[in-house]
């Protein structure tokens, strides 16, 4: 019997955790398994060696960092090793989470759960039309700090950015080239799993007449995700587009809204198998391209990311002509190119306040400040592929797995022939990270280190979701696998250095993990622009008072 005031174990439904053998689901053990499985798919010594060095971690929560660097770079050496890592990674998974039937309890692997999908049922399907009839696209629309940047303003911006080092070169070039014009996306079909998410590009595809069909929670499951079905019904009512969605009963039993809302949404934990099937009945014959935009705290996060995988997956496998989306943190260790690694390093030589951050380097003795140009890293073909270390260690070891199967789902498609848009995306203010207050200071004082730039929501939404079309839509796009050859991909790794919105990250003089504790330092401290000029008053008042202290004055 359990003790007054304990909170009682929630039964186990759906994906789940592998069993640790010690009668639980450690999310440790299953972390440090699924990178070591990874690693020994390289086929290599190496790769066996920092295996077992995974293996033994003791202080996983903190430590998980170097294994996923060693892993990165034996992915790194090879495109053959790419691949095996990749694969290996994501069916450890596939076959060793497990997956607890919500109405029989019957326990199985999660590759055997979704091999039988076609026996779980589907659902039926709702439809919302747009009531705005001004077909023919219209201009992208970017708001940026109160204004709405389009066309010669827009093309501005985005040239300052790149010269700035916010972003890549190439992707604003790509944006550019959609703020060419109109943009029309109707006749497109954007499958979204997260629709309501803050950093999904729902609202931007449904202004330019893109059909979308959302995946999110059940309208049923309180005033919440009621409050969020009820938005997505009105965005999509007000504009050119149009949004499909599964329902729990037929379309013609909802007589009013309030029915809609609550027959509307999935669970994608429980029901990734009825998902799937809804999916490949949904549009026959039209192609798709299917995005991850979910995400939840800890383990949860991980088991979200293998339910959308499964269905990304084996819908891809079943409509060849699939493309497939995932939006990117720049907190993670990514391929850059040569200009971002050299921009990193010329940012790390003297600048104004670099001899305030070298104190601060020898301070904290080494922890503060790091460097953010890595030395590059030696390939089997004698070349060379450079990384950026963004990865925030305070994030958890849960988040950057569930990160790097997105990764790894893409290299696979890629290789397979599709078309794969997933890109960097920059620090964002959600509401949900400001709402942090370390993070929201932090964020203040960043922009302090040249070429950071935190955007708002509005703004980031609007240029990956640019992306996003510019990657699926343009024959040129090197995202396509028939432009490989020409833009250089060898290996599989290298598809996230493209089109990258990292807000400063790849090219700033110090890795991101490094630069929090300053950062708050400098918000308080008068801000990015002020920081340096107070900092000199606060020295020059010492000083002052030290010598009149000694008689001086």
């Amino acid at each position: 019997m359990p003790q007054k005031g304990a909170a009682e174990k929630k039964p186990e439904r759906g994906i789940c955790f592998p069993q640790d053998g010690k009668g639980g689901r450690s999310t440790t053990t299953a972390g440090k398994s699924i990178l070591a499985a990874a690693m020994r798919g390289a086929k290599s010594q190496k790769g066996e060696e920092y295996a077992k060095l995974c293996e033994k971690e003791k202080n996983w929560r903190f430590k998980y960092h170097k294994h996923m660097m060693n892993m990165v770079k034996l992915s790194a050496s090879s495109p053959e090793a790419a691949l095996n890592v990749a694969r290996a990674g994501a069916d450890f998974m596939h076959n060793n989470f497990e997956f607890v039937d919500p109405t029989t309890e019957k326990v199985q692997k999660f590759s055997e759960y979704m091999a039988d999908a076609q026996s779980r049922g589907s659902f039926e399907t709702g439809t919302v039309n747009g009531l705005d009839k001004n077909k023919g696209g219209k201009p992208l629309v970017v708001p940026y700090k109160g204004d709405e940047l389009s066309g010669a303003s827009l093309k501005s911006q985005l040239q300052k950015w790149a010269r700035y080092g916010t972003m890549e070169p190439d992707a604003a070039m790509t944006v550019s080239s959609i703020a060419n014009g109109n943009l029309d996306l109707s006749g497109k079909v954007f499958v979204l799993i997260g629709a309501g998410s803050a950093m999904g590009p729902f609202k931007k595809l449904l202004e330019h007449g893109a059909t979308v069909v959302c995946i999110d929670i059940p309208g049923a499951w309180g005033d919440r995700p009621a409050s969020m079905w009820k938005r997505l019904l009105d965005a999509a009512r007000s504009s050119p587009g149009c949004i499909l969605f599964p329902l729990s009963k037929p379309a013609s039993e909802c007589k009013t809204d309030d029915d809609l809302i609550k027959a509307a949404g999935c669970n994608l934990m429980e029901q990734p198998a009825q998902i799937l099937n809804w999916l490949k009945t949904v549009l026959p014959g039209q192609a798709l391209t299917v995005g991850n935009y979910t995400y939840l705290d800890g383990d949860m996060h991980v088991k979200l990311s293998l339910a959308a995988d499964g269905i990304i997956k084996h819908l891809f496998e079943s409509r060849k002509d699939t493309s497939v989306a995932f939006l990117c943190t720049p907190t993670d260790i990514h391929v850059t190119t040569d200009a971002a690694h050299k921009a990193a390093t010329e940012n790390y030589g003297f600048h104004p306040g670099r001899l305030l951050e070298g104190l601060v380097q020898v301070l904290s003795m080494g922890k503060l400040l790091q460097k953010n140009a890595l030395k590059p890293i030696p390939t089997d073909d004698n070349s060379t592929i450079k990384l950026v270390d963004g990865m925030s260690v305070a994030q958890g070891p849960n988040y950057a797995i569930a990160k790097r199967l997105q990764h790894w789902r893409a290299m696979i498609i890629y290789e397979a022939g599709g078309v794969v848009s997933s890109n960097i995306a920059p620090s964002t203010a959600t509401l949900s990270v400001v709402s942090n207050r370390t993070f929201g200071w932090a964020y203040g004082g960043m922009p302090y280190f040249k070429p950071y730039e935190i955007f708002q929501q509005d703004t980031t939404n609007a240029l990956m979701a640019a992306v996003l079309v510019g990657d699926v839509t343009q024959k040129e796009s090197p995202g396509n696998p028939a432009n490989r050859k020409k833009v250089g991909i060898k290996n599989t790794l290298e598809l996230f250095k493209f089109n990258s919105v990292h807000g400063g990250m790849w090219r700033a003089a110090y890795k991101a993990d490094s630069i929090g504790e300053m950062s708050v330092i400098i918000h308080f401290l008068g801000g990015p622009k002020l920081f340096l000029p107070v900092v000199l008053i606060l020295v020059s008042a010492v000083v002052f008072g030290v010598l009149k202290v000694l008689g001086k004055f």
